[in-house]
C-alpha cells in the first residue's frame, strides 16, 4: 500500500513538472506585446489608418504592422484602423492565388484565366481566415490594437450577418462594448456586434460607419451600392448630438469605406445612385453642423485605391469643405500610375486638432524575390474607368435636414 502511494505521488509530481515545462515553452513561443508608450500629460498621441488590403494585403499589411510597431517605440500610436475590403471575393486575390498555384497569373480588374472552379471554391472558404491569419495577426502579435470597418467587397456573395459572425471578436472588443454600455444610458442602443460602432478615447470620438451597401440584407442578388441605412443615420445623429453637448469631446473622427458624396473621388464613392447620394449628403450635413459648432472633424475613407488629402475640397462643396483624406493603400490594385502603399499616421494634439501624414511602405532589400512581390510592387495597378457613371446634386432630390 505504501509503495502504491509513493508511486502515485511520483507520477503526480512528474505531471505537474511536465505541465510547468510545457507552459513555459508555450510562453517562450508567444511574442512579447509591445505597448505604446504613454504620452506625457499635455502632449500628442497618434493613430494609424488605411483600407483596401485585397489583392496584395498579405504582403503589405505585415509591412504596415512592422512600420507602426517601429514608430511605437518613440511615439504613442494607440491603434490601427482598417476601412474595409479585406478580400476581392469576386475573383481570387493574387496573394492567395500564387500560393495555391505557382503558375497562377495575377491580373488587374478581372478574374484570372488561371482560376478554376475547384480553386474558386477553396478560395471562398479560405478568404477571410487567410485575411485574419496573414493581415490581422501581424498587428496582434506586435501588440497593436486593430479595428475593422466593412467594405463593399465584404458583401460580394455574402451578407452582413456573415461578416458579423466571422469578425465578431473585433466587432465586440472591450472599447466598443464599454461604449455601447455608456450609450445605453443615453438610450442610444445599437445591436451588439453591428458593423457600425464608435468609441471615445482621450476626448476623441472614433466613429466607424458602414456604407458598404444601402441594401441591408441580400447582397447576393444585388451589386453593392455604397450608402447608409435609415437606422444607421438615426444612430449617427444621436451620437453627434451627444458629442456636440459634451464639452470633453474635442474631436470627432469618422471612418468609412466609400467617401461621402461630391468628393475628389465622386466617380467611385457614394455618388453611384440618388439613394446612395442622398444618404451620404445627410451624413455630411450632420458632420458639417458639428464642425461649424466648433468641434474638430476629420472624415476618412478608402474605396478608391490611392492616397489623397483634402478629399472634400471640391467645387461642389466650396464653402462647406470638411477636412478629410482618401487612404485606400493597404494592398489593393492602385488607381494611379505610381504604386504607393502605406497608411495615414494621424497626430492628435492636446487641443484636439489633428495633423495627418502619409507613411509609405516599400519593397526592402531583405524582401524575397518572388513572383508575388514582383507583381505587388511593379504591376498591381489599374487606372479607373474615366467614364464611370455617377449622379450629381442636379439628378437627385435629397431631403437633407
Amino acid at each position: 500500500m505504501k509503495l502504491a502511494r509513493f508511486i502515485l505521488a511520483v507520477c503526480c509530481c512528474a505531471l505537474l513538472i511536465g505541465s510547468f515545462v510545457t507552459a513555459e515553452h508555450l510562453r517562450s513561443k508567444t511574442p512579447a506585446v509591445a505597448n505604446a508608450p504613454e504620452p506625457p500629460s499635455g502632449s500628442s498621441w497618434y493613430f494609424a489608418v488605411s483600407g483596401d488590403s485585397r489583392d496584395c494585403g498579405d504582403v503589405i499589411m505585415p509591412k504596415i504592422a512592422k512600420s507602426i510597431a517601429e514608430k511605437r517605440k518613440q511615439v504613442s500610436i494607440k491603434f490601427y484602423w482598417h476601412l474595409g475590403d479585406f478580400r476581392a471575393l469576386y475573383r481570387v486575390d493574387c496573394d492567395m492565388g500564387l500560393p495555391m498555384n505557382p503558375s497562377f497569373k495575377c491580373v488587374q480588374g478581372s478574374a484570372s484565366p488561371s482560376e478554376t472552379e475547384p480553386m474558386r471554391q477553396e478560395y471562398m472558404k479560405a478568404a477571410w481566415p487567410n485575411f485574419i491569419e496573414h493581415q490581422v495577426k501581424p498587428f496582434e502579435l506586435a501588440g497593436i490594437p486593430i479595428y475593422l470597418g466593412i467594405g463593399n467587397h465584404e458583401l460580394i456573395k455574402r451578407t452582413r450577418q456573415e461578416v458579423e459572425v466571422e469578425f465578431k471578436k473585433w466587432l465586440t472588443q472591450p472599447a466598443i462594448k464599454a461604449q455601447r454600455k455608456a450609450d445605453a444610458k443615453k438610450k442610444i442602443v445599437p445591436a451588439e456586434g453591428d458593423t457600425y460602432f464608435h468609441f471615445v478615447m482621450n476626448g476623441v470620438d472614433f466613429i466607424t460607419l458602414d456604407n458598404a451597401s444601402i441594401y441591408d440584407v441580400d447582397a447576393q442578388t444585388k451589386k453593392p451600392d455604397p450608402g447608409f441605412s435609415a437606422t444607421q443615420l438615426k444612430w449617427l445623429d444621436q451620437i453627434l448630438k451627444a458629442d456636440a453637448a459634451n464639452k470633453s469631446i474635442k474631436t470627432v473622427v469618422v471612418g468609412m469605406h466609400a467617401a461621402l458624396p461630391e468628393s475628389v473621388s465622386k466617380s467611385h464613392a457614394m455618388d453611384r445612385s440618388c439613394e446612395s447620394f442622398c444618404s451620404g449628403k445627410q451624413a455630411y450635413a450632420m458632420l458639417e453642423r458639428l464642425h461649424s459648432a466648433g468641434k474638430n472633424v476629420l472624415a476618412l475613407a478608402s474605396h478608391s485605391h490611392y492616397v489623397e488629402p483634402n478629399a472634400y475640397h471640391t467645387p461642389q462643396l466650396k464653402g462647406h469643405e470638411l477636412p478629410g483624406w482618401i487612404i485606400g493603400t493597404a494592398g489593393a490594385e492602385q488607381y494611379k500610375l505610381e504604386i504607393r502603399y502605406g497608411y495615414l499616421l494621424v497626430e492628435v494634439k492636446p487641443d484636439g486638432t489633428v495633423h495627418a501624414s502619409f507613411e509609405e511602405v516599400k519593397r526592402e532589400a531583405g524582401d524575397p524575390a518572388t513572383p508575388l512581390f514582383d507583381y505587388c510592387f511593379e504591376k498591381n495597378k489599374k487606372l479607373p474607368d474615366p467614364n464611370e457613371k455617377h449622379v450629381t446634386a442636379k439628378d437627385c432630390t435629397c431631403r437633407v435636414q
